[in-house]
């Protein structure tokens, strides 16, 4: 063997299962084409290490298998300390010693409760856990360039002998059950081979970009158990009289429902996204399941892979952080800023807009905070409306505000708004629509609320102006309940990188209770004020109360709680909200 030309491989996770299987399966398939060694990142040792011997670097030490549901606060901090900022850490180590591939395994989880993934799908993390990971994904990819490729793979449920999560569990039902249901799910998964033969070519080839690895079929929970049952010999009838029980049991709250929504549910990534130039497909899903249920004892698979080696060892090598008692969000903070006074961009988007924008300008122009930007982003406007935002220039450059306004065709409202906010530089953001208002001093107490609470984001009470002229104030409220009953988007303030993190996905009329359920699920810190920072007017087709229009909203909003993951019973929340609607109208 001419050892100059193997590459060199260093695995971050040294008791991972991916880590292990991929050294073992590497030594067998590839003995000549690559030297593999590991290390373990719970020391503070591996910052010692000279990584500059290294090809690539494989990253997989992380937390998984949270008890989502449970966590309290300092274990949720412990999952982004672990999958984001050391995973960032080792990729900037490896970057800045001349690491030339950087290979990381996300998940598909970054996609939380998608039913089905094209390459067009925004991930939409579903808990604290996915968007560990999927902060990571991004952090590692922003670093990427050339000399430096980095290598993301997102697979799905990883199985094979020693693996954790869900297939023991499946497998344990399909070796003792005499009955079980029959789902019509749809599922992509990943046997371990396959994704080790994916990771061999891959690093053999030192690319970068993001990969999909699944296996060639996709499998229904059902057609899964049915494989593992015929393997081991034990006889068990799929039968469409237990079907009844798994739809009740998805609509049921709380754990059992979690559970058979988590087991039943579909998750799949579209066939084409898998493609790559090398074939990855060591075997297909009945030849996987045999070799995952051989005899022996786990270390006798056929690559030497042995079960976790500590219980409580995760898929990624970490053990879960123990339990601590945490805050409900929206209670008390750490973390003041003192003297703080950000650079805040509010953003207003328009699209013939004449007969409102200029009272929506005037708000942001008499703000008796001083450090802002304001940018008017239009939509290729046919009447006055970019006339009249150029007409304020010159009063904005006198209260010393950077003013920016384009007009160019857009993809909606949404998409104007992604577009204000990449444009923009301050590490606050707000937006104001161009029919509403901002009080006068709104932006200073968002400021100094921001600053005393130490939170990540904020809304407030928000005045409703009906048609007629009349008005009242919609409270805002820290409230259990996923509900914008309680919130109000034109209070809202950010720091950037929520903004960043989350853009708005331009699907609906409602993405900005997308962007809120988001900020919910993260790991943010959100306060209320309890004072009126806006005006908002209760006209358009938000507040339309036609019946088409209110059943149209309803099953948006709807399906907007279910791709957040939340419960079906959020469907009771999208009645009441258009009922509500629907009397302040008529009253």
């Amino acid at each position: 063997m001419d050892s100059r030309k193997s590459l060199r491989i260093l695995i971050t996770g040294k008791n991972s299962y991916i880590g292990k299987a991929f050294m073992q399966y590497a030594k067998i398939h590839y003995p000549e084409m690559f030297l593999i060694d590991t290390v373990s990142l719970r020391e503070d040792s591996w910052r010692e290490l000279d990584l500059s011997v290294y090809d690539t670097v494989f990253h997989v030490a992380g937390i998984a298998h949270a008890d989502i549901g449970k966590a309290a606060e300092e274990e949720k901090r412990q999952y982004y300390a672990v999958n984001t900022d050391l995973t960032l850490e080792a990729a900037g180590r490896a970057k800045h010693a001349g690491v030339s591939q950087f290979v990381f395994m996300s998940s598909m989880i970054v996609y939380g409760a998608r039913e089905s993934v094209t390459r067009d799908t925004v991930p939409q993390p579903a808990n604290f856990y996915g968007d560990s990971k999927w902060k990571a994904d991004c952090g590692v990819r922003a670093l990427a360039e050339e000399g430096f490729q980095v290598a993301v793979l997102r697979p799905p449920m990883v199985y094979g002998r020693g693996s954790r999560g869900n297939y023991p569990i499946l497998a344990k039902m399909a070796k003792k059950l005499p009955l079980f249901p029959k789902v019509q799910n749809v599922r992509s998964v990943l046997y371990i081979e396959n994704l080790c033969e994916c990771l061999c070519r891959i690093m053999q080839d030192g690319c970068g970009g993001v990969f999909f690895p699944q296996n060639r079929e996709t499998v229904s929970t059902s057609q899964l158990v049915k494989e593992i049952a015929q393997c081991t010999g034990h006889r068990i009838r799929v039968t469409g009289l237990l079907t009844p029980f798994v739809s009740v049991g998805k609509h049921v709250p709380g754990r059992v429902g979690d559970l058979c929504r988590k087991a039943f549910g579909s998750s799949c990534y579209e066939p084409g996204m898998s493609e790559m130039k090398w074939n990855y497909q060591v075997a297909d899903l009945k030849e996987s399941v045999r070799r995952t249920e051989a005899e022996g004892k786990p270390e006798e698979s056929l690559y030497g892979l042995g079960a976790p080696e500590k219980p409580g060892e995760s898929l990624y090598g970490m053990e879960a952080p123990g339990k601590t008692p945490g805050q409900w969000w929206g209670g008390e903070f750490t973390g003041k800023r003192n003297s703080w006074t950000p650079l805040v961009s509010i953003t207003t988007v328009t699209r013939n807009s004449e007969e409102t924008l200029a009272r929506t300008i005037e708000s942001v122009l008499h703000q008796t905070y001083d450090h802002i930007e304001y940018l008017i982003i239009d939509g290729l406007s046919t009447d006055r409306t970019v006339e009249i935002a150029e007409s304020y220039r010159e009063r904005f450059a006198e209260r010393g505000f950077a003013y920016t306004i384009v007009s160019e065709p857009d993809h909606g409202m949404y998409d104007a708004i992604n577009k204000g906010i990449r444009l923009s530089g301050g590490a606050v953001i707000g937006n104001i629509n161009s029919d509403d208002w901002y009080e006068r001093s709104a932006v200073e107490k968002a400021v100094r609320f921001m600053g005393e609470s130490g939170c990540d984001y904020m809304y407030a009470d928000l005045r409703m102006i009906k048609p007629d002229g009349t008005s009242f104030v919609k409270r805002a409220k820290c409230q259990k309940l996923a509900t914008s009953r309680g919130w109000n988007h034109p209070t809202q303030f950010a720091v950037r990188e929520l903004y960043l993190n989350y853009p708005y996905k331009l699907e609906s009329l409602h993405d900005d209770f997308d962007f809120f359920l988001k900020v919910r699920k993260s790991d943010a810190r959100i306060a209320v004020l309890q004072e009126t920072l806006a005006d908002f007017t209760m006209e358009g087709i938000s507040h339309d109360r036609g019946l088409k229009a209110a059943v149209r909203r309803g099953k948006c909003r709807y399906r907007i709680y279910r791709n957040n993951g939340y419960s079906r019973w959020y469907l009771l929340e999208c009645i009441v909200m258009e009922a509500a609607k629907f009397l302040l109208r008529a009253v």
